[in-house]
């Protein structure tokens, strides 16, 4: 699979000969077997981005930027992340030789540094970057200065940065159109906002218009409260989210995001970290499906809306699972605290008696 098999429905795709694939896009779209009827909701369905090469849709956006770059004779791909961004960034610059250098938000999960790592990137910390919207926009504007410098373009996934690169994710809504089920509502989770607008923006010119509902931690909520409140820009705010890839205090593509969920009829839902870890293990114990936290936010707001009546049940529903859990060592400790460790035994007799006693004999 590719997403260059959508080449004509994105904007400003480049040449074939420099288009780059790992193999992104094409996605599972499952129905939800245990979420979804315990909230009387039948048609809840989750989008499986944790199937892409380096487990998350980001890939969508680096087989687009890199192929850009490519396109450009860039000397080096220079960008920023907080985990699956420069993840992708880094596979693909590999996949055509080209050096990888990545300033990284501070609280970036191990897993997810370990992960660019093996890839060949280059990484940087940068105290506060993320958090802080101070810090934040001083580093965004000292990459892109620097980018200039070296004839690149910085890769940040937002489309306020990097346009071309974020077209790529564009090809996801329109997964959504011919999977054959006609969405009602499309829950979509956001740090920056890119996701969400790519995806709101996708679905225009096509044959049908869901909702895009714009969903964050309470921790990091620069638009869905604003969305929600009729206000026509989204705001910075002092970022406390332990959401790894949510972390996110300046406005960035915020504003466009707020412009297009309204103008397809979906507001904001803010959900509070503990939910989403307790949805993040529900996916993964009810549903086989294991998403890191951020992956999880999406489901949190569709449940939310269900519960409150916002959203008929009986309606049809897409949740974007957005990343593997695999990629954050941090949250697999938190499910399995509440599981015993491995057991060890001597004889078989002793592994049947476990066994019998799982099954409640």
């Amino acid at each position: 699979m590719s997403i260059w098999i959508h080449a004509d429905a994105l904007p400003d795709p480049p040449p074939v000969g420099c288009r780059i694939s790992l193999g992104e896009g094409g996605t599972p779209l499952i129905r939800s077997r245990s979420i979804g009827p315990s909230l009387n909701a039948e048609n809840l369905y989750f989008k499986l981005e944790t199937s892409n090469p380096t487990g998350s849709f980001k890939d969508r956006f680096a087989a687009a930027a890199i192929s850009h770059l490519v396109a450009d004779s860039a000397p080096i791909c220079l960008g920023c992340s907080s985990g699956n961004t420069g993840a992708a960034l880094a596979a693909y610059s590999a996949a055509v030789g080209l050096p990888c250098v990545l300033a990284i938000v501070d609280s970036a999960p191990q897993a997810k540094l370990r992960q660019m790592q093996i890839y060949g990137a280059k990484l940087v910390r940068v105290k506060g970057f993320g958090t802080d919207a101070m810090v934040t926009d001083e580093v965004t504007k000292r990459l892109e200065a620097l980018a200039d410098k070296l004839k690149t373009t910085v890769q940040i996934s937002a489309f306020c940065h990097s346009p071309k690169g974020m077209a790529g994710l564009q090809s996801l809504p329109i997964e959504l159109v011919e999977s054959g089920v006609e969405f009602e509502h499309v829950f979509s989770p956001a740090g920056a906002g890119g996701l969400t607008l790519a995806v709101a923006r996708g679905f225009l010119g096509t044959r049908t218009s869901p909702r895009v509902h714009c969903v964050q931690p309470e921790g990091n909520d620069t638009i869905a409260t604003r969305l929600r409140q009729g206000f026509e820009t989204a705001a910075a705010c002092e970022c406390t989210t332990e959401i790894s890839g949510l972390q996110v205090a300046n406005v960035m593509d915020g504003t466009e995001t707020v412009k297009a969920c309204r103008a397809s009829g979906g507001t904001g839902f803010t959900v509070p970290d503990d939910f989403v870890f307790e949805v993040q293990a529900r996916l993964a114990r009810e549903e086989g499906v294991f998403a890191e936290p951020a992956g999880a936010v999406a489901v949190a707001g569709a449940v939310t809306a269900i519960r409150k009546g916002e959203v008929d049940p009986g309606q049809r529903v897409a949740c974007l699972v957005t990343g593997s859990g695999f990629k954050d060592s941090a949250s697999q400790d938190r499910i399995l605290s509440s599981s015993p460790d491995c057991s060890r035994v001597d004889t078989f007799d002793a592994f049947e008696d476990i066994v019998m006693s799982h099954l409640g004999s």
